[in-house]
């Protein structure tokens, strides 16, 4: 009960300075240096570098200074290169992800205004993969990984040409081809024109 008096109370002091915000979008190019391994094969990373189209759609709901809080959607649509490591991903003996076509990212964000007329922000969240990997001997299935989410990010505010620049590690650790167990890393950069 104190608790909960106490939140209500902390709650009322603060709806003076918080105040509601607005949505956003962003279109950009995003590149992705991909990374996988399987549990059952040491030694053997396919990695690729790919290249997309990156979407963004978020909303700043409430504010209280100069820090503003909101939630974001990330889409990345990538050429789909095909891993590899000497040898190429989904090989005989490495049931690793083949490729990533598409991320989808839901993220809670905070976002800090600075002096200059920019802005920071960071978020944290899930991410959802799309792509290819070895679900058993030579069979290469369509997959869709889950895993944890993390960005950082600066944009321009204001000007003739508002852009934001995103750096973001995906960390996939689940996937719905069961029957090998292996771990895709996403590190990526996007550069957004936002209105």
């Amino acid at each position: 009960m104190k608790m909960t008096l106490l939140a209500s109370a902390a709650l009322l002091a603060l709806a003076p300075a918080v105040q509601a915000q607005d949505a956003y979008f962003g279109l950009g190019l995003g590149v992705s240096a991909n990374s996988t391994t399987a549990s059952e094969v040491t030694g053997f990373e396919p990695s690729a570098t790919d290249f997309g189209l990156a979407l963004t759609a978020g909303y700043r709901f409430a504010s209280v200074g100069t820090v503003t809080y909101g939630i974001e959607g990330n889409l990345d649509l990538m050429g789909g290169k095909l891993m590899s490591d000497t040898f190429d991903a989904c090989t005989d003996f490495a049931p690793t992800w083949c490729e990533v076509d598409a991320a989808l990212r839901l993220r809670g964000t905070v976002t800090s205004d600075l002096a200059n007329g920019s802005r920071v922000m960071g978020s944290l969240g899930a991410v959802i993969v799309r792509g290819r990997a070895e679900d058993g001997p030579d069979n290469y299935v369509n997959a869709t990984g889950r895993g944890l989410s993390f960005g950082v990010s600066w944009e321009q505010v204001g000007g003739t040409m508002p852009v934001r620049v995103d750096l973001n590690y995906d960390a996939i650790r689940e996937d719905d081809a069961d029957l090998y167990e292996r771990d895709l890393d996403m590190l990526g950069l996007r550069v957004s024109y936002m209105f």
